[in-house]
């Protein structure tokens, strides 16, 4: 009986452990940040299935956030041009009525709004465009102009589509939903870094990437993975939210369907599958180093099948298939924890 006892004092202190080492990871945020020198996988399923996927685009509106500083110590992102409403300005900072030029990004809105209103979303794509090219290894040296709408309603007459897709991309012009939609939705920096993503991709390519591969590094980069898992509680109760490559590249290639509630389910279940093969991808297949592998002989000119022959060892048709998100599945097998991963975590 001693024996038995003196085991459960010492067990007691481990399972009071327990929780607290959960709860060192039990939100997005606090997931390792997708770096060019992170080591892959980043998380264990242990890990996703308690905090979900990688969020870090909510901390520049959390206490604590500090503005960051490149290696020559420039200020950039969040916070850089205004704090607290309050504009700092910048040798570089063109301000117009209705119109904010800095670095690579010009934002045309309405001229009622006050400079730090619209600013914000120049942080953000500025932040974006500081980290995206050393992610992809790809950058442009175009310039990106914004157009800001005034209303949900005229981001819809503008765009011919509804709020779930974030913003109409066409060459070298982007209309967003509006900036203070977004952030009321807590998706303004998602949007930023998916857009600069999806810019750069389409400038930086010589030729466009499969659609499964094009949205889901958008979806990727733009850490919206925990977003799109939310999203598909609402489809769970009718059967399996998953699709295939094809499928997955039939939709996103279709472009907008006239009829909403399809084209929003079909495009957020496809969205979500096109992130899980580039999770699938970059996680387990080799990392960023094989990625950006592949993306630079593809701007140097290979072929698309010669070049993931090269790095993948598959032509794209067999890389495809061997993330596919029907194939390999949700990762913690669809036991992640809903998250709200625009909440400050304790």
């Amino acid at each position: 009986m001693r024996g038995m006892f003196m085991s459960l004092i010492l067990l007691v202190p481990l399972v009071l452990l327990v929780p607290s080492a959960l709860w060192a990871q039990a939100h997005p945020s606090q997931m390792p940040e997708l770096t060019a020198d992170a080591t892959f996988p980043r998380c264990t399923e242990q890990q996703l299935g308690a905090a979900g996927f990688p969020d870090h685009k909510h901390a520049q509106h959390w206490f604590g956030w500090q503005v960051r500083q490149d290696a020559e110590g420039n200020k950039y992102g969040p916070g850089s041009l205004c704090q607290r409403k309050v504009l700092l300005g910048h040798d570089n900072l063109i301000m117009e009525p209705g119109e904010k030029r800095f670095g690579q990004f010009r934002m045309l809105h309405n001229a009622a709004y006050a400079d730090c209103d619209m600013l914000a979303f120049v942080e953000l794509v500025d932040w974006a465009n500081h980290v995206v090219p050393e992610l992809l290894g790809l950058s442009t040296s175009d310039t990106l102009t914004i157009l800001n709408p005034d209303n949900t309603q005229h981001y819809k007459e503008q765009t011919g589509q509804g709020v779930w897709r974030l913003y109409k991309l066409s060459g070298n012009e982007a209309t967003i939903e509006p900036y203070p939609v977004l952030l009321a939705r807590t998706l303004d920096g998602h949007g930023a870094f998916m857009l600069v993503t999806d810019w750069i991709l389409h400038q930086a390519l010589p030729s466009d990437l499969p659609p499964w591969l094009h949205q889901g590094l958008v979806e990727y980069i733009g850490e919206d993975g925990p977003h799109l898992f939310n999203y598909m509680a609402e489809f769970r109760s009718d059967g399996p939210v998953l699709f295939s490559a094809p499928l997955v590249n039939a939709i996103l290639a279709k472009g907008v369907d006239p009829d909403q509630d399809s084209d929003r389910e079909m495009f957020r279940r496809a969205s979500y599958s096109a992130f899980l093969m580039v999770w699938q991808l970059v996680e387990y297949e080799g990392g960023l180093i094989s990625l950006q592998d592949f993306l630079a002989k593809v701007v140097s000119g290979a072929d698309l099948d010669v070049a993931s022959r090269e790095v993948y060892g598959v032509n794209m048709s067999q890389l495809a298939g061997l993330v596919d998100a029907v194939a390999v599945g949700e990762p913690a097998g669809q036991k992640m924890n809903r998250q709200k991963p625009h909440l400050q975590p304790e």
